[in-house]
């Protein structure tokens, strides 16, 4: 994107004062509070879709989203004429992202969470409305704890077959065994009937997910926190967002029980926390999705080099294994 770029905001009813590089586009200040111009680089509908979704979510009651702005012609996408390329416009909430490194950030990104949720649930009807030119996607927890189970046994099999180990290779073989287990018992865990129940509940209420909820989605700025970047928005048990906003911040902590509950705490004192949604998160905390996530990279990419950062991901995941099981066991006897 460069200055030419630009000449696109004519299109739109607002004045420009000034512009500059920020956040994968260019930040516009206007009279009209803050814009961020980007451009396009997928299809046209997944931007509509978003639009679709976050104008619901708007309605439903949570304020603070980066929801398009509508130019002259009433549309999200404008195209520059001369450069042929197209660009959408976006509200924007001026603040920092989520310190990871403040608990007050990170209660605040929960709460935030919380109140996203009562809001989806406001704006399923007209998220899952038939007159919408798009369908979600279905998420399900069990089908893909069981799919990631299969693919850690791949990778093991793969690298008990293979004769020449680097000494990457031989740490992931010496512990997937234990990880392997791990990952069944988790599968285990998915027979249980509040599990099953919490499931089907998910998917047959149209429970919506935010998709993406990670700390650099979330803007604590002077107005409120603000959430972004919906377009990952899918059908799916809500804890999901919650267990995976709340993983990346424990390994952060070593797996700190206290904040832990903190966080569970603040949720559930905003949108309660059921026996269903407890069950469902101690499958998902009892599966190695760390593991996972190093093993399944390893195995789907070249497997001649290994990055310095991967080496340091598998060490640093072995040895937060024994706190992460504490707390799995915790977690588990809620």
């Amino acid at each position: 994107m460069n200055e030419k770029s630009l000449e696109v905001l004519d299109q739109y009813d607002l004045n420009i004062y000034r512009s500059v590089r920020g956040r994968g586009g260019m930040i516009v200040v206007t009279d009209q509070g803050d814009k961020l111009l980007l451009e396009c680089v997928k299809q046209d509908k997944y931007y509509k879709r978003e639009d679709v979704i976050t104008r619901a979510v708007k309605k439903g009651g949570y304020e603070y989203l980066d929801t398009y702005v509508r130019n002259k012609d009433g549309e999200i996408i404008s195209e520059a004429a001369e450069e042929g390329r197209k660009y959408v416009l976006k509200d924007m909430y001026s603040g920092s992202e989520c310190n990871v490194k403040s608990i007050r950030d990170i209660l605040d990104a929960v709460s935030a969470m919380a109140r996203l949720h009562i809001a989806l649930d406001r704006a399923v009807e007209a998220i899952m409305s038939e007159d919408n030119e798009f369908v979600l996607a279905r998420g399900n927890v069990a089908k893909t704890i069981i799919r990631h189970t299969k693919e850690m046994r791949m990778a093991g099999n793969y690298l008990k077959n293979k004769k020449q180990k680097t000494e990457y290779e031989m740490s992931i073989y010496r512990n997937i065994g234990r990880f392997y287990a791990e990952a069944q018992t988790a599968c285990s865990m998915l027979d249980d009937e509040t599990v099953v129940d919490g499931i089907a509940k998910a998917d047959s209420s149209n429970s919506l997910i935010h998709g993406n909820f990670t700390y650099h989605n979330i803007i604590i700025s002077n107005v409120g926190t603000a959430v972004t970047n919906m377009e990952k928005c899918r059908v799916d048990s809500q804890v999901f967002d919650l267990y995976q906003f709340m993983r990346k911040i424990l390994e952060k902590y070593n797996w700190d029980i206290d904040l832990a509950y903190k966080m569970l705490n603040e949720y559930d004192r905003i949108k309660r926390i059921s026996d269903e949604d407890i069950g469902i998160m101690s499958v998902l905390f009892a599966f190695p999705e760390k593991f996972w996530k190093i093993v399944n990279h390893y195995y789907n990419m070249n497997k001649a080099w290994v990055s310095p950062k991967s080496i340091e991901k598998l060490n640093g995941c072995v040895e937060q294994n024994v706190r992460r099981l504490d707390f799995v066991a915790t977690i588990c006897a809620l």
